[in-house]
């Protein structure tokens, strides 16, 4: 614990506020003995990884960083208290269009510090609300100009985007931003449906395209096969009816019935 009777000594540290700066005043010997008759109050504890700023009739008298217990007069004191400790917050669902036009869902985790404690009190009213606000905007801005498929395939790439305008936004508050990533990415629900079927649609085109080369593949090989390993010779009516049947055994959807034709 601090050394209850010692008077708070003017800091050293500077705060600037609409580019002027400001630093720590002693505060007036009348406030001690105003502060008298409440002795058990005049005091100011502070925590770990807290910064406190003392503050007499609009006058900051003491920046406090190290954790205890420190003689502080009660009367006309004004008290800010930031803590240094990582911070997480969960940016709630917006809803987004995308570059294509399409309406998705996106929600974001931030995970933020306050480096400059001074700039965190004293440049914005509210810290918090500050880094959240301008932190929304971001994710929305920076979603917007990403495609849905990219901000899926790309997470990486948005991710360090995200981070670096946000960092942009909060440094006037005295914020460094550890880490900022997409939460959950969903289309609207006016238009998951219809994104669905053609994503499906696609999906199964691409197998389609995938079954029919190698259904090619097999009927080539077969045939060449058959000319080069024995002694039957094909004639090209003969070719075309094996790569058809090949090609209806593979390619097709429903199970197949073997036919034997007979002459």
């Amino acid at each position: 614990m601090e050394n209850p009777l010692s008077d708070d000594a003017p800091s050293s540290q500077t705060m600037s506020r609409a580019g002027q700066p400001v630093e720590a005043e002693p505060r007036s010997p009348i406030f001690d003995v105003l502060s008298l008759p409440f002795i058990p109050c005049n005091f100011t504890v502070v925590n770990p990884r807290e910064v406190v700023a003392t503050i007499y009739l609009g006058t900051v008298t003491n920046i406090l960083e190290t954790p205890g217990c420190v003689y502080s007069p009660c009367c006309g004191k004004e008290e800010r208290r930031v803590t240094t400790a990582v911070q997480t917050v969960d940016l709630p669902n917006a809803k987004v269009v995308d570059a294509n036009g399409s309406p998705v869902m996106v929600s974001a985790v931030l995970n933020y510090q306050v480096v400059a404690p001074i700039k965190a009190m004293f440049d914005v009213q509210n810290y918090r609300v500050y880094a959240e606000t301008n932190v929304q905007a971001v994710v929305k801005k920076v979603v917007g100009s990403h495609t849905y498929n990219e901000l899926k395939s790309e997470t990486d790439t948005i991710n360090e985007a995200l981070k670096a305008q946000a960092q942009e936004k909060v440094t006037p508050a005295g914020i460094e931003i550890v880490a900022l990533q997409l939460n959950e990415l969903n289309y609207a629900p006016e238009i998951a449906a219809s994104m669905l079927k053609k994503q499906a649609a696609g999906a199964m085109l691409e197998a389609r395209t995938l079954i029919v080369a190698g259904a090619v593949q097999i009927a080539t090989d077969a045939i060449t096969q058959l000319e080069t390993s024995s002694q039957i010779s094909l004639t090209p009516e003969d070719k075309v009816k094996i790569v058809t049947n090949l090609l209806t055994v593979t390619c097709g959807v429903e199970e197949t019935t073997p036919v034997i034709t007979v002459n």
